[in-house]
């Protein structure tokens, strides 16, 4: 049996196509970030207690560095290159216990990406349509110009993030937690 290890950073290397209504994407400030997580790791001799992963698009792009999912604390992070010692110091001091995250830890993390994300399908649709309302893009066969793959990427981890909420309300819910 693999014991887990105290920390998992999933590093976004994600690059888009040039001129992307959703930007360039993580690439190679990702690519970088993502070398310099593994040398910090292999230096401080950390490679069963953090792992470190190359991931595709996280659903958020930063301006700046890349983003990182931070396991198990359930945190985002933008960061760069520079920041890897002191990102893997702050996964490693943490210590979620036994038990992890809690119900309302797990759930504010994802209301927060489900904030982001759904400002994300509409600034996009909005950019594809001016004028369009949150409440338009809720039927988007309504709206041609809403048949765009990079809205209907943006809406689908929308809508897979509504459904993990749903998913675990419902859990907690039978629980009695």
């Amino acid at each position: 049996m693999v014991t887990p290890p105290r920390a998992h950073l999933f590093v976004c290397a994600n690059t888009r196509a040039e001129g992307s209504p959703l930007g360039e994407g993580c690439g190679a400030r990702g690519e970088a970030l993502y070398a310099e997580l593994k040398s910090e790791v292999a230096r401080r001799g950390l490679v069963t207690a953090a792992w470190i992963t190359k991931t595709h698009c996280l659903g958020v792009c930063p301006r700046a560095g890349a983003t990182v999912a931070e396991y198990p604390a359930g945190r985002l992070h933008e960061a760069s290159a520079g920041d890897a010692g002191a990102l893997l110091d702050a996964a490693m001091a943490r210590d979620a216990g036994p038990t992890g995250p809690t119900w309302d830890e797990i759930d504010g993390t994802l209301a927060a990406m489900e904030d982001l994300q759904a400002k994300k399908v509409i600034d996009l649709a909005r950019r594809l349509s001016p004028g369009l309302t949150a409440e338009d893009i809720k039927n988007p066969h309504d709206f041609p110009e809403l048949a765009d793959p990079d809205w209907h990427y943006a809406d689908g981890q929308l809508t897979g993030i509504q459904a993990v909420r749903s998913a675990l309300s419902a859990s907690r819910r039978r629980s009695g937690r």
